[in-house]
């Protein structure tokens, strides 16, 4: 609701400042929803192929896909589709619209650092990310950030050229209410995309919250999960086919935090879409 809020306020300020009626806030949201539509049925697609997965073979990868099928029935889930990114670091994460159409991709990292009880706490914190549906809500975060950060660029870009020719500059006022709400207008298009993604952080550090404990209630042994985020916490590589696009979906961020990790590690805290490697233990271990 907080989204869709935000959605509508900025799309009021560009007919506020751009003065194209109701016919062009129609069309401008006729677009945003095509792109949403195209974005909830293509995001896993996209998704893997950001983080350049393949097809898990069921041979070369047995002790993965016995795991994954072991969890799905204990969890009353579909199989869904297993892929691997070959990448040092350690990290998985789960994408899709549903359960019957979702996939889960690891890291050959996570492969040979992770024992098999270690790697069965961490499929059943991604399992479980697509039993509570979490996946649907971080694609339809990922796209309402998107609406926002378009709408609010178009709409800076369009004035910065002169805006609309035919605007009727006596309607504007010249000053008064007319030019406050102007100025509102303008500052709400400016911070529009910094709100939508705190408001997309704050969605996915809860998800992952929820689905470390769903994930221990799957597995009944918190000790797997807990030794397997240990070493996640420990291990200094970064993913490299990562991006903030798909950072909210890894088990753990795949970007950098630490100077030691890589550049821009102040700004990736920031706009940081996991709550705490220790937080996590910690919560585990009390359970």
């Amino acid at each position: 609701m907080g989204f869709v809020a935000l959605v509508l306020a900025v799309a009021w300020a560009v007919q506020l400042l751009l003065g194209f009626g109701v016919g062009g806030l129609l069309v401008a949201l006729v677009i945003a929803g095509g792109g949403a539509a195209a974005a909830y049925w293509k995001s896993d697609a996209v998704a893997l192929a950001m983080s350049h997965a393949r097809p898990a073979d069921p041979t070369t990868f047995a002790r993965l896909h016995n795991l994954v099928e072991g969890l799905c029935i204990a969890a009353g889930l579909p199989k869904p589709r297993i892929y691997v990114i070959d990448d040092v670091a350690p990290n998985a994460f789960a994408t899709g619209r549903n359960p019957r159409h979702a996939a889960v991709a690891v890291t050959t990292g996570l492969l040979d650092k992770l024992n098999r009880i270690e790697l069965e706490g961490v499929l059943a914190h991604e399992l479980s990310h697509i039993k509570n549906y979490d996946i649907l809500v971080s694609t339809l975060a990922v796209t309402l950030v998107g609406v926002v950060a378009l709408l609010a660029d178009f709409s800076l870009r369009f004035m910065w050229w002169g805006g609309p020719r035919h605007r009727d500059d006596n309607r504007a006022g010249g000053g008064g209410p007319a030019a406050a709400l102007a100025v509102v207008g303008f500052v709400l298009l400016l911070v529009a995309p910094l709100v939508a993604k705190v408001m997309q952080a704050a969605v996915s550090r809860r998800r992952e919250a929820l689905a470390d404990v769903s994930g221990v209630a799957l597995t009944r042994y918190p000790p797997g999960l807990i030794s397997a985020l240990e070493k996640l916490r420990d291990d200094t590589t970064v993913v490299h086919s990562s991006s903030r696009a798909t950072a909210h979906l890894w088990v753990e961020s795949p970007l950098a935090r630490t100077p030691e990790e890589g550049r821009l590690s102040r700004l990736n805290r920031l706009f940081d879409t996991h709550p705490p490697l220790e937080e996590r233990i910690q919560a585990l271990k009390e359970l």
